[in-house]
């Protein structure tokens, strides 16, 4: 039987309070495709009908059994430059939408100081997690945040070629884009964080490929982990925890993450690292969350997934700080029999 939402199981696992009563599930966020063929009807346009989308939103994260909504707000930053192409996943969209990794619409200097940048006060609609919060039944919070962190901005708006190349030919260009995106960040996760319907504050912010960082340890050290210990300051300050998302290998910056003050860490995949070694790694330092490989999740059957959730969960739920979940998101290429299969044996598992 699915236990009513209590977002107090899964803040206990942010904080890392013992053993919960039951392992938590935890998403990224499933996107809108699974969410419709899971629940059978056709979303709602955020944009065009918000009371009736948050009321969808809502419905299948509790039917799903989390103790929380995911919510993410893009800031209003220069608008990235994307690649456009077809989507091929089985529940497909219209098509899918890529970074451009060799240039952005931040190329100098003056490209920088023309921009229009949002005062922090007015990087997101914040009305909107208010509203959602109206939405939420008892039990429920939102996690979430204003989405990106700050190398992701930073490549975003640059083109990750031509950020590593400024990093040592142009550093004033970086430093100055650097400041002015760590600082609306900062002032976002801030507001966001001091909201009642909130529970915990996360952004993705990927900094890996599978054999490394893409930029060195050293890079990061002065350019992305002192952004990340100010957000955990104001988060803290608001008695939140704060939840990173960060795709790629990290081994070589796992204790930097940690002293920035992150509380969960989200992301991982079998190439890189097994969740069950991570676990034994670090999670008496630090929170783990999900973690059931995503190309795992595309090709098994059924009962493979099941065997492999329990078998994680096992090794992972003892001394709690973690929730179930997949390794990245639910992406709309991954089988529905599959990620329900997964929810299933967590259920079975905390029915023991």
């Amino acid at each position: 039987m699915k236990p009513a939402p209590d977002f107090s199981v899964i803040l206990d696992v942010f904080r890392r309070n013992g053993e919960p009563c039951r392992v938590p599930f935890f998403e990224l966020f499933a996107d809108d495709e699974i969410m419709e063929e899971v629940m059978g009807y056709k979303l709602a346009k955020l944009e065009e009908d918000p009371d009736r989308y948050f009321d969808q939103l809502v419905g299948f994260y509790k039917e799903m059994g989390y103790d929380y909504v995911p919510f993410y707000q893009a800031p209003r930053f220069p608008t990235p430059d994307y690649i456009h192409g077809e989507d091929t996943a089985t529940y497909r969209r219209e098509s899918r939408k890529w970074m451009n990794e060799k240039g952005g619409p931040i190329k100098t200097l003056k490209d920088l100081q023309e921009a229009d940048w949002p005062k922090p006060e007015e990087a997101v609609d914040f009305d909107l997690f208010r509203k959602l919060g109206d939405h939420l039944p008892e039990g429920m919070k939102v996690v979430g945040g204003a989405s990106g962190g700050p190398f992701e901005h930073s490549s975003f708006l640059m083109g990750v070629e031509n950020l590593s190349m400024a990093v040592y030919e142009d550093p004033e260009l970086v430093n100055t884009l650097n400041e002015k995106i760590g600082n609306v960040l900062v002032g976002a996760a801030k507001i966001i964080s001091s909201m009642d319907c909130v529970g915990a504050y996360c952004f993705g912010d990927d900094l890996g490929y599978k054999t490394s960082t893409i930029f060195s340890p050293r890079h990061l050290r002065r350019l992305v982990f002192p952004w990340y210990k100010e957000i955990a300051s104001v988060v803290h300050a608001n008695g939140k925890p704060f939840v990173l998302h960060s795709c790629g290998n990290l081994t070589t910056v796992m204790d930097d993450i940690i002293d920035a003050g992150v509380d969960a860490k989200h992301s991982f995949e079998d190439q890189i690292m097994p969740v069950t070694e991570v676990k034994r790694r670090w999670g008496e330092r630090i929170s783990i969350l999900g973690g059931i490989d995503v190309d795992f999740l595309c090709h098994a059957s059924v009962e493979q997934v099941r065997k492999r959730t329990l078998e994680t969960l096992e090794q992972c739920a003892p001394g709690g700080g973690y929730a179930l979940g997949t390794g990245n998101t639910v992406a709309n290429y991954i089988p529905v029999k599959n990620y329900l299969a997964m929810l299933e044996a967590g259920n079975e598992f905390n029915s023991r």
